[in-house]
């Protein structure tokens, strides 16, 4: 999993013989301190500069990172005391569970259903009157559905969530980087971005918290880490705020487990968290 403990940024500048000063600056991570990120994010700045002074094409990637800057809150260990899953909080706020072996599967709902597809959700439910939002879960359970039945050793358990569906495959571990884990994430229908994240950062990723403005917050403006001490206090004033704001909300509702019952001792661990902080067995409205 890309999620480093620490993060630093550095800037290098020079003065060339003709013009103002040039500087670039740079956040690099590490897991083994802030003065090793310092270091590493120093030396990046110091080749965008000199490349940039040599008239080289300067490589995008130089500007940022491939690791996703976000705060770790928690970690948790497997039975083996490899690293099973990380709890960070991402961009705008939520907190977001992140594992390489336990396989999460998130599948949009799609923005409609079209003409194409009434004759589905008419076999589907016959003349049973049916609201867009039951057809839109209907329609992205085919996938799940079809998939399970032509793979009976996979076990899941399925969520609903805010705009569409969530699956942890239970009956083992999985490798996040596999061709053949990426292949059965296309074949469930999940969203393509995801899909690019999995393999950008070395595990999946599920949100267990809501959207700050589900829940009428507004998203956290400040990126980690915030080391100004005034943006601190006014971070810890947000933080309050969403946590209090949060607590009418639950992340996705429990649908039920699908195929082989067995589940991996460690996807149990995983699943108690989950279930816990998402609060998906509780009548709350999702966000």
């Amino acid at each position: 999993m890309k999620i480093p403990k620490f993060w630093a940024r550095a800037t290098a500048e020079t003065t060339p013989p003709r013009g103002g000063p040039v500087r670039f600056s740079c956040w690099r991570s590490s897991d083994t301190s802030e003065a090793v990120a310092h270091q590493s994010a120093l030396a990046a700045a110091r080749r965008i500069l000199d490349a940039f002074l040599h008239g080289k094409r300067l490589d995008r990637y130089e500007y940022g990172c491939v690791a996703l800057r976000e705060a770790v809150l928690n970690q948790v260990e497997g039975t083996d005391g490899r690293l099973l899953a990380v709890v960070t909080r991402n961009g705008y706020g939520s907190v977001v569970l992140n594992t390489e072996r336990v396989m999460f599967v998130d599948i949009d709902f799609p923005d409609s259903t079209g003409d194409g597809k009434k004759s589905l959700f008419k076999s589907l439910f016959g003349r049973k009157q049916t609201s867009p939002e039951q057809e839109k879960e209907a329609l992205a359970r085919v996938a799940v559905d079809q998939f399970i039945t032509a793979n009976p050793s996979w076990g899941m358990r399925l969520y609903r969530t805010f705009a569409g569906l969530r699956a942890i495959v239970t009956h083992d571990l999985m490798d996040s980087q596999s061709a053949a884990t990426l292949d059965v994430l296309k074949q469930l229908g999940s969203d393509p971005l995801y899909i690019k994240l999995c393999k950008a950062q070395e595990c999946f990723r599920a949100r267990l918290t809501p959207k700050p403005w589900r829940c009428g917050c507004i998203p956290n403006p400040l990126r980690h880490p915030i080391t100004d001490a005034k943006l601190l206090v006014w971070y810890e004033r947000w933080k309050e705020d969403y946590e209090s704001r949060q607590a009418q909300f639950a992340t996705c509702r429990l649908l039920g487990p699908l195929g082989n019952p067995f589940v991996h001792p460690e996807v149990v661990r995983i699943v108690e968290l989950h279930d816990f902080t998402t609060r998906s067995n509780e009548a709350l409205p999702l966000a």
